[in-house]
Parts: structure tokens; C-alpha cells; sequence
């Protein structure tokens, strides 16, 4: 006997059909409690708007009896979730893009016994995964025990059920089912996941929804990149193995993810490996917070090649990129390797990108307490854009590393 699995064909809709019919038979038998109605749902229909969305799938069973291809279960993969999904408190939560769904699975009641519906489910992870997905989501009427005690032996838990009208059945109680199905890192953050953390963190970067932050502390992700990247550099395959796939998967959904990666490569001890990652992460960063974290310690060892890729990275049209070229000039030239063309690079660039700009106001705040004089030349000759130039005397004013003395003269220079 062999199960095999595929997109369904506009072929199979009469095989499709004949389930469906076939199901409302058998609970109007008495012999399950799918909780299903002929004529209401799942019908026709249904089956013809999943074929022209492309997301139907079938089951064939080859054996003895059947030697051709027999069409004995069916279901829809997708990663539609429908209204009522929003009323459940799901414990594994996150963004659409990260959530598959299985709706409708139907197994012929003649094909019972055969391990269709569990192997069905399992095809439908090997999906979801290759498309990257760590969450799953799937309902049932709450009167189908039989599905659920098949789900829960999978290893689905049951987080919420829903009172609702469903697909024209009055009087549902959906039971909603989960199952978190991503990689070791990404289970191990879940583990860390702290959610005041990831609401407040969320309300510091702009532009970013809710749902995509897990909420991991930043010394926990600093803590796990080391423990990643130190395991795959002492021949332990898995963790080799394990850090590879995750760098090599951009960009990633989650900001503590991101953050990971950015830890990760700054742990990197050959540089030109280090920068190769670098390079390929860049254009994926989104935020200032994931920038700003990026901060490769074998970069200090090799200042003179970083230069070449520094003058290329404050060319870019990619915010985050020019803010990390300006980013390494304040963490690497600001002290005994410093040169004032590289001060002036700075001061030539003008944006109407708020982090670029703020990163700027930041550089030249730095450059105020380390390279004092050719810093206050760039001031005291307005050489930045005004809102630039008042942002870094106020941040110059905030720091610790300006005197009083320094501060009240740096008052005196603002642009009214």
C-alpha cells in the first residue's frame, strides 16, 4: 500500500465532490460527527474556488484493491485564516506570513483505518515548513472527537473554543487547534520569550506591527548567538549545520530573529567570511535597532579593507546600510585611527531619511568629545543641515563626556 500527495487538479474535483459527499453520508448515518451539512458545508463549491486558487491538495492510494491511483482524502493549505481565528488567544502567535493552515481535510469513510488523515496532516507540516512557516493553525467542530484525538496524538493542543456561525452552520463551537513546528533556534527563542518585553520594544521602532517581535531580552540573544556560533566552531556538526541554515534564511520574520542574526555575525572571527554575511544581511535590515546591533569584532583587526566597503556603503540608497557605513566610522575612526576626511564624508551627506540623519547628529555628538576641534570646525561653520546640526549640539550636551564648560560654549552654536 502507498499514500502519496499533490496538488489537486481541476481532474480530481469529482473525486473531490464524491468525499464530500460520500462524509455527509456517513454523518447522517450516525457514523461520525464531523458536525458537517449536505448542502451547507463542504459542498461544490467549496472545492472549485480552492482549485482556482491553487491550494487544493489530495491524497492517492495505490494497493491490491486499488492499483490505480485512488483519490481518498483531500484538503486545502493555505495561509488564510479565517475571521474567527481573531477570537482565539492562540499561545503561539505571530504574523500572517508565519501561520499555514489546513481547512476541510476529508477522508473518504471507505478509506478509514488506511492512516490517511494523520499522514495527511503530516504532509501538510512538510509545506508549511518549506515555506518557511513555524506556526500551524487548524479548527474542528467541537462534536468531532475522533479529530481530535487524532490532532492531539500529533501533538496539536487545543488553545480556545470559539462559539461562532461557521461557513453557514449556526451554532459552531469551533475548537481551535496549534502546533509550533520551527527549527531548534527558533523554538529556543519562544523559550526566552518575555511579551512586556516584545510591547515595549515594539513602541521604540516605528513601522513595526506587533506580531512580529517574540520578545527576547538582548543579553539572552547575545548569550545564545555566542553559545551558536562557539558549539558550530567546535566540530559539532548539528550546530554548524543549525547556524548555517538560520543565516543562511533572509530575511527573517521576526525582529528577535534579525537581532540573532546581526549577534551572530559579530561573533564571526574570519573577516572575510564576517563580511560576506555582512554584505548579504545589510540590505535586510529594517530598523535602526537591528543596524545599530551589528557591530562585527573582527572588523577592528582589518580597518583598512573595512574602509573600501565603508566609502561603498555610505553611497547606497538603502537606508540602513548608509547609517552602518557611518556607524563603523564612529566605532573605528574616531580615535588614533582617525582622519578628517573621513569627518568630512560624513558632513556631505544630506537625506531626508530621520535614521540616517539621526546617526549623523550622533557621529558628529561622538566626534565632539573624542575629536573635539575638527568636530566644532563642522559646527561652528553650519556645515550640517540645520535640524542635524541642533540634533547633535543636543546630544553632544547629553552626554557625559562633554564638560560643563563645553556644553554651555555648544549652547552658544545652535541654530536658531
Amino acid at each position: 500500500m502507498g499514500l502519496t500527495f499533490r496538488k489537486a487538479t481541476s481532474d480530481d474535483l469529482e473525486d473531490i465532490v464524491r468525499i464530500y459527499e460520500k462524509s455527509h453520508d456517513a454523518e447522517e448515518a450516525g457514523l461520525t460527527t464531523t458536525g458537517w451539512k449536505r448542502g451547507i458545508y463542504p459542498v461544490r463549491s467549496v472545492a472549485e474556488a480552492s482549485l482556482s486558487r491553487g491550494d487544493m491538495y489530495v491524497a492517492d492510494l495505490t494497493d491490491e484493491e486499488h492499483p490505480e491511483p485512488w483519490v481518498i482524502a483531500t484538503g486545502v493549505i493555505n495561509q488564510i485564516q479565517v475571521d474567527v481565528y481573531a477570537d482565539c488567544d492562540w499561545v503561539y502567535k505571530g504574523p500572517d506570513d508565519d501561520v499555514c493552515v489546513l481547512h476541510t481535510l476529508a477522508v473518504d469513510p471507505d478509506a478509514r483505518g488506511k492512516g490517511a488523515g494523520p499522514a495527511f496532516v503530516q504532509f501538510w507540516e512538510g509545506l508549511a515548513k518549506d515555506a518557511g512557516c513555524s506556526i500551524l493553525r487548524i479548527d474542528t467542530n467541537a462534536l468531532n472527537k475522533r479529530a481530535r484525538r487524532m490532532y492531539a496524538k500529533l501533538g496539536y493542543i487545543e488553545s480556545g473554543v470559539v462559539p461562532t456561525v461557521f461557513n453557514g452552520l449556526k451554532n459552531v463551537d469551533l475548537v481551535m487547534m496549534e502546533k509550533f513546528v520551527g527549527t531548534d533556534i527558533q523554538r529556543r527563542l519562544r523559550e526566552m520569550q518575555d511579551v512586556k518585553y516584545a510591547d515595549f520594544q515594539m513602541a521604540l521602532i516605528p513601522g513595526k506591527e506587533r506580531g512580529r517581535a517574540i520578545g527576547v531580552r538582548t543579553p539572552q540573544l547575545r548569550a545564545l548567538a555566542k553559545e551558536l556560533y562557539r558549539a558550530s566552531q567546535k566540530g559539532d556538526e548539528t550546530a554548524q549545520r543549525e547556524v548555517e541554515d538560520f543565516l543562511g534564511k533572509l530575511p527573517h520574520k521576526y525582529f528577535d530573529e534579525m537581532q540573532l542574526h546581526a549577534f551572530i555575525i559579530s561573533e564571526i572571527k574570519d573577516y572575510d567570511t564576517c563580511m560576506a554575511e555582512a554584505e548579504r544581511f545589510l540590505p535586510y535590515i529594517d530598523n535602526w535597532a537591528t543596524c545599530d546591533q551589528l557591530s562585527p569584532k573582527v572588523f577592528r583587526k582589518h580597518k583598512q579593507e573595512l574602509l573600501t566597503h565603508i566609502d561603498r556603503w555610505l553611497g547606497s540608497d538603502h537606508t540602513y546600510t548608509v547609517r552602518f557605513g557611518m556607524l563603523m566610522l564612529m566605532q573605528h575612526f574616531l580615535d588614533e585611527d582617525f582622519d578628517i576626511s573621513y569627518m568630512d564624508r560624513i558632513a556631505e551627506i544630506r537625506s531626508d531619511e530621520y535614521y540616517i540623519n539621526m546617526m549623523i547628529a550622533w557621529y558628529f555628538a561622538t566626534a565632539l568629545a573624542k575629536q573635539p576641534e575638527p568636530a566644532l570646525a563642522v559646527i561652528r561653520e553650519q556645515r550640517l543641515a540645520k535640524w542635524t546640526h541642533n540634533k547633535a549640539i543636543q546630544k553632544a550636551i547629553e552626554s557625559r563626556r562633554i564638560t560643563d564648560e563645553q556644553k554651555a560654549y555648544l549652547r552658544t552654536l545652535k541654530i536658531r
